[in-house]
């Protein structure tokens, strides 16, 4: 062995690519909400902690958000400009931009077919074309759905509150 190749680095271990995917997180808009709710119940206390928590992440750079149509469609659609607003601006701090493209839609028309609502399809299909690790969400329906599909998903969907930031992948 020649000290040059002694002295390398190792190369990067197998899973290094899923390691790095391990910080982006979808957050989809009811998560992105949840800091407006009534905070007196404890679950919503807890979940707006936790998306607060997401967004320090974001902010140092060991978290990145992903921002899609679907979010801008969604949020867009929003009655209340003062919520409407404060969230554009939170998709504003996305270091990732997904498309719909055709293969999106069809994943999306999947995931329809397996129970999801399809504005919740479509969310799922862009951060699993994101390749988000985490797929944030506070929509109980979506969350059981998940479950039961979990073995069709590429994604793991999480409550806000659930999302294991701090832990080594």
């Amino acid at each position: 062995m020649t000290i040059a190749a002694r002295d390398a680095p190792p190369p990067n271990p197998p899973d290094y690519d899923d390691a790095v995917s391990a910080t982006t997180v979808y957050l989809d808009i009811c998560a992105l909400k949840r800091p407006f709710d009534d905070a007196r119940s404890d679950r919503i206390r807890r979940e707006a902690e936790a998306v607060a928590r997401i967004f320090e992440k974001v902010e140092n750079g060991s978290v990145q958000i992903v921002v899609s149509p679907a979010h801008r469609f969604e949020n867009d659609r929003n009655p209340r400009e003062d919520r409407r607003l404060a969230t554009a601006l939170w998709l504003q701090k996305a270091d990732r931009s997904v498309d719909a493209t055709p293969d999106v839609e069809e994943r999306a028309r999947l995931l329809t077919s397996l129970g999801f609502g399809a504005l919740d399809a479509l969310h799922l299909a862009l951060a699993e074309k994101a390749e988000a690790r985490w797929f944030v969400t506070t929509d109980d329906r979506l969350l059981r759905t998940a479950l039961q599909r979990r073995d069709q998903m590429q994604v793991e969907v999480v409550k806000p509150d659930q999302l294991a930031l701090d832990k080594e992948y």
